[in-house]
């Protein structure tokens, strides 16, 4: 390599260096430190140009003393002479090398330290800011600084305007109708000044180093670059608003919004310089100050809008200001081989809109809409609905007229898609001959692809990220122009959760009544090493690097695919390319550069820390219990069969190969069955008898042939001490539930066990499930218990209500068990010439048909929501005020039992059952029952499960007062809760999974907003997001929850902002249990090992050992035989038939007490086009439909 004269002098000149750090070496190779000169010396200094070499050599003896030598080292930054020494990424692999065995100390460097060992010779500052790198997400996320506003900071007049009005505690924001807390508006006004003045930051790769001399240099220690001077990055325009659940994410959006109305978005710098549209005449005064004023960027419009409240009429300047829109165009790309210019040649013209467009799941469309309509004054907002696509999206210009634009998710993927179904508009006068992209035949083009809008805002946005891959919501939102950008998700990622949620899963401390400020810095240091704690189990410490790097994979999906935050976005062909991967995401060792995912989330995310947070408001105090209760005789049974099938397994088995159930591959099929365990501790009915049967067969078998080869004790292979007694005491276990009748009862008709006190004796054996014992209560099935309810409570003016109450229940079990009857094989099939076709039989497996402990049970039901209706009128039920041939009339006997035919035999049962039928489904409502009647003394007195008993005790005393959330996890345990409820006239709805999006917030809504329904049965895994319900005070969980995460966020639907009252949360948990034994090892596991067992309770080593040594819940001697043992009882038992206040009503539509979007009730034609005033137009399903939409009615 050859140098010219310039080459020369520039590298010779040691001010172009960077002093870099020193080595303090013995002057004689043969001191006693014992190591050659040479080999001290990084290799660095030994390879590449010999002249190179050489200079590298003259600048590294210094001075002699004391003996040793110190040698100065300089480095070249990569930010100066670049056009005089190319460097490769090798040679800054070799500086980090010789950066781990330098000096950077000043007394180093003038060579005043003594050398007394080989090992001074590390730097100080090689290390420094390493303590950081083992801090957690969570740890990170939960210490970062609450925002800290100033108008001062943000030199746009009209922006710093806003931020002023919002942290305003007189004047306010115009048009927000809600007053905000402290912290609301510091959440509101940080993000407009994150908008309008983002920050100037060092690039999150480099660290800032103090140099052995007075200077500074920038390390970026990843790659080894040494840069002199800083390089810096603007931060994004928008961010992550993470304030935790429940503390008004939506409200703070809307204060934004309103303090920003008319604001218009910046042009991007790529294209802001551009000719201005020339005038082809000169206009008027007006038009020319309409002009200026949007060059000026003015908001006229929330001026106008402050001066038309006045009276004041403004049209004239609205029409004018509307006809001057910003605008800048798009360069067409480069043609190849083309001198005719095209359409696409031309560029496009991009339109600025001062509009917010808020994207939400469709299960949030409602809030988010009755939220504008709570909170914002009338016409302060003007909003466009777009909820689905029935509603046609308005040409671009007319989408100028709106500030908000409510979207759901599923609309903007539809509607920025290539392959859209949706049509476009017709923009042209009807003429003949239209050639509108609507009748052309031209694909869809969104409106929304026009215009660049000022701000866009994802809630739940964390369900739009998917590191290394980009699902439709990523490729619909990039392809949009938009200024200003924010994700509203308080946890955006599993890991980027508040510590609030963490203190909302733990019980209430007795006697301590701030329990959170007690657990908060508890908390954070406990999990303040979480995902790289180096004295954790390696499997353990596995997991929860495994947890930590998909959180950041999620985070950087954000960052990357939706903010675009440079340096991270940057291409991976220019010349600053970052990768997230390599910088911010921990390595395999754990280890992560300290800077950058502080940095990151401190430039993006706006949340309060815990501490400020309760300096501005106070919830109402959160009561968290765990109720405690005995298993009752069936909670038993299932349970000990559970245990069973585990116990015939693990010895038949020997605990070995594919037949053990815990062998690795049977994973999937042992999840099953846990989850099916977990279930039977509330009810079960999915055992056969025939499978225990099987169980015991084969567990009988096992044991002859082992006595038959003469092995007595359990002295080889695999199998343990005391496996034969086990066995044996799980056949005994087998029989004693062959021999409870109401097992086998429940088990076949798969009904809900109820015991019923005083039921008319003439009609006891009819409804009964078992062989009737007149001393004993009544054993039913819940919806059988329904129907006779109904029968009764529609002829309770009978002369005999009860009249035909035994023929229906006769019918009613008739049918039951004939439903229950196997079905008829396949006729046989021939074919054309009469020969019988051989049939394809099913595939043989080797070893016995799947148990159903290890199958998903099948659903029950699909109705969620109650059929009973609210008596209006109990005046006019209890008869009060009527005159006397209105009693008369209410009071004539319906049809009378038919008498017996000439032959002896009844009428046919079907006609009876249809007219018996047809009465119990009037809608006449309740009368109180006579007081001497036998039916005022029938009562449901217990049920087959001790916590349903319990439950419905709690119901029956709070639905009055307080609006209740039970959280399931199963939806057959929704069902059962579920006729129960409705058979003591409780109205309910069940959130689950399968209801469709609009159906999902219509329950949501009306259980908020009306009277009608007082308890929601909501699936657990249902709960983690967005959802607010803050009507229910009341929480029950009808089993532990494993996840601490997924069960404080459900419990933070609750106790949020709105919420008016104390939270009370109970968790039901069967006493000595294994549920039990899974909770208390819950409370105990670390960090760590939640993250390790987060999808299943099977990952976590102690939990799987506690399954398997699981043990036989002993049944009492009296329970065998006593039904009033067996059941468990009602505290206060409630009356069945008669009762005031509601009623089972066959032919009620329970949709009309929902409260659905108006589109849905509307009867308008499918497609309407949105107008451009007032709140918005939002059509949806004609009336036609109503029923399609759902789970089920």
């Amino acid at each position: 390599m050859s140098f010219t004269t310039p080459h020369v002098e520039f590298l010779k000149d040691l001010r172009n260096y960077l002093p870099l750090g020193s080595f303090t070496l013995p002057s004689d190779p043969t001191s006693s430190l014992g190591y050659d000169f040479e080999e001290c010396l990084p290799e660095v200094f030994y390879g590449g140009d010999s002249f190179l070499d050489q200079r590298a050599r003259d600048l590294h003896r210094h001075s002699q003393h004391n003996g040793q030598v110190q040698i100065r080292v300089y480095v070249l930054p990569a930010d100066v002479g670049g056009r005089y020494v190319e460097r490769s990424d090798k040679d800054w692999d070799h500086l980090k090398k010789l950066m781990k065995s330098l000096d950077v100390s000043r007394e180093a460097w003038e060579g005043t330290k003594i050398l007394k060992c080989l090992d001074d010779r590390a730097s100080p500052h090689v290390d420094e800011g390493r303590a950081e790198c083992h801090d957690s997400l969570f740890y990170i996320f939960n210490t970062l600084s609450s925002p800290n506003p100033s108008p001062f900071a943000v030199s746009c007049p009209f922006s710093s305007n806003a931020v002023a009005s919002l942290l305003d505690d007189i004047g306010g924001v115009h048009g927000l109708r809600t007053k905000l807390y402290a912290y609301q508006k510091r959440s509101a006004a940080m993000m407009i000044q994150r908008e309008a003045q983002p920050v100037r930051a060092l690039d999150p790769r480099l660290e800032e180093i103090d140099g052995p001399t007075s200077g500074k240099f920038y390390l970026d220690r990843t790659s080894g670059i040494v840069l002199r001077f800083p390089r810096y990055y603007e931060e994004a325009k928008g961010g992550i608003l993470a304030e935790t659940m429940g503390l008004g994410k939506t409200l703070i959006c809307l204060a934004a919004i309103l303090a920003t109305k008319g604001h218009w978005p910046s042009i991007p710098p790529e294209h802001s310089v551009q000719e201005r549209r020339a005038r082809p005449r000169v206009g008027s005064l007006m038009d020319m100050a309409a002009a200026a004023t949007i060059q000026s960027r003015i908001p006229w419009r929330s001026y106008l809008h402050r001066m038309s409240a006045s009276g004041e009429d403004f049209e004239n300047c609205r029409r004018a200001l509307g006809r001057h829109v910003p605008w800048y165009t798009i360069p067409a790309p480069e043609a190849r081989r083309s001198r005719r210019p095209t359409t696409s040649q031309r560029g496009k013209t991009v339109e600025l809109c001062a509009a917010t467009l808020v994207v939400v799941p469709q299960n949030l469309f409602s809030h988010w809409k009755n939220e504008i309509a709570l909170h914002t004054e009338k016409e302060a907002l003007k909003v466009l609905y777009l909820d689905n696509n029935d509603t046609m999206m308005p040409p671009a210009r007319d989408l100028q007229l709106y500030d908000v634009i409510l979207m759901s998710k599923g609309r903007l993927e539809e509607e920025m898609s290539l392959t859209s179904n949706l049509e476009s508009p017709c923009t042209c006068e009807r003429t003949e001959r239209c050639h509108c992209p609507a009748h052309s035949g031209v694909p869809y083009s969104s409106p929304l692809g026009d215009l660049h809008f000022l701000r866009i805002i994802v809630d739940e946005g964390h369900d739009f990220s998917s590191f290394g891959r980009k699902n439709n919501a990523v490729f619909a939102l990039q392809k949009l122009k938009v200024d200003r950008r924010w994700i509203i998700s308080g946890t955006p990622s599993s890991g980027l959760l508040g510590i609030e949620a963490s203190t909302a899963a733990l019980e209430t401390l007795s006697g301590v009544s701030d329990r959170d400020s007690l657990l908060v810095k508890d908390i954070l240091e406990t999990r303040r090493n979480s995902g790289i704690n180096l004295q954790a189990e390696p499997s353990v410490r596995k997991s929860a690097l495994q947890q930590e790097r998909k959180d950041l994979e999620k985070l950087g999906s954000i960052v990357v695919d939706f903010l675009n935050l440079q340096p991270w976005s940057n291409s991976k062909g220019a010349n600053d390319a970052a990768s997230w991967r390599l910088y911010v995401i921990p390595d395999e060792d754990g280890q992560r550069k300290p800077r950058s995912l502080a940095n990151v989330l401190g430039s993006l995310v706006v949340r309060h820390r815990v501490e400020d947070i309760e300096n501005d408001i106070r919830l109402p105090p959160l009561h968290n219990r765990t109720v405690y209760l005995e298993p009752r005789w069936h909670d038993k049974l299932s349970l000990n069969l559970f245990i069973m099938n585990l116990a015939v397994n693990a010895v038949t088995s020997e605990r070995v190969d594919q037949d053990y159930m815990f062998y690795s591959k049977n994973r999937a099929s042992l999840n099953q069955l846990i989850t099916n365990l977990r279930c039977s501790g509330f009810y079960w009915t999915a055992f056969t008898k025939e499978e225990v049967t099987k169980s015991i067969e084969v567990s009988r078998k096992y044991l002859e042939n082992k006595m038959a080869s003469g092995q007595t004790e359990e002295a080889s292979g695999n199998l343990r001490a005391g496996d034969f007694e086990l066995l044996r005491r799980a056949i005994r276990m087998g029989m004693t539930v062959l021999d409870s009748p109401s097992w086998i009862a429940f088990s076949t008709a798969h009904e809900l066990g109820l015991y019923i006190e005083d039921f008319p004796e003439e009609a006891r054996k009819a409804w009964s499930l078992t062989e009737d014992k007149p001393d004993a209560p009544l054993i039913a099935g819940a919806p059988q218990m329904s129907k006779a309810q109904s029968y009764v409570d529609s002829h309770l003016y009978a002369p005999d209500p009860a009249s035909g109450l035994g023929l229906l229940g006769q019918t009613t079990m008739d049918k039951l068990w004939q439903s229950l009857q196997p079905k008829p094989a396949k006729a046989v099939v021939k074919d054309a010439e009469g020969t019988v076709k051989p049939q394809q039989s099913p595939r043989k497996r080797h070893n016995a048909p799947i148990s159903t402990s290890i199958r998903k049970p099948v659903t029950l039901g699909k109705r969620t929501i109650s059929r009973t209706k609210s008596n209006s009128s109990p005046l006019k039920a209890s008869g009060l005020g009527m005159d006397e041939s209105q009693h008369q009339r209410r009071n004539e006997s319906p049809k009378q039992k038919p008498e017996p035919t000439s032959n002896g035999q009844q009428p046919a049962r079907k006609s009876a059952l249809k007219s018996a039928l047809k009465s119990a489904s009037a809608t006449q409502p309740v009368a109180p029952i006579d007081p001497s009647s036998t039916l005022s003394k029938t009562r449901l007195s217990g049920t087959a499960s001790a916590k349903l008993s319990y439950l419905l005790d709690r119901v029956t005393g709070l639905h009055e007062s307080e609006k209740i959330l039970v959280f399931y996890e199963g939806d057959n345990l929704a069902f059962y809760i579920a006729q129960s409820l409705e058979l003591l006239g409780i109205q309910f709805l069940i959130y689950t999974g399968s209801l469709s999006a609009l159906r999902k917030s219509a329950y949501i809504t009306t259980f908020n907003d009306t009277e009608t329904f007082r308890v929601m049965l909501m699936d657990v895994h249902q709960a983690a997001h967005g959802l607010h319900i803050a009507a229910a005070s009341r929480v029950f969980f009808v089993n532990p929850v494993w996840q601490p995460t997924v069960e404080a966020q459900a419990i933070k639907r609750a106790h949020r902002i709105g919420q008016k009252r104390p939270v009370y949360v109970e968790t039901l948990v069967l006493k000595d249990t294994l549920e039990d034994r899974m909770l208390e090892r819950r409370r105990n596991m670390s960090a760590q090992e939640h993250h390790k067992a987060e999808k299943s309770l099977l990952d976590d080593d102690v939990m799987e050992q506690l399954i398997k040594d699981a043990d036989f819940i002993p049944l009492l001697h009296d329970e065998v035989h006593d039904i009033r043992k067996q059941m468990a009882p009602l505290q206060n038992p409630p009356t069945l038939f008669g009762r005031l206040g509601a009623a089972a009503v066959e032919g009620h539509d329970p949709d009309k007490d929902l409260i659905f979007p108006e589109s849905i009730r509307s009867s308008s034609t499918r497609k309407r086009k949105a107008g451009p005033s007032g709140m918005g137009v939002s059509v949806g399903l004609p009336a036609s439909k109503q029923k399609k939409v759902g789970f089920g009615i």
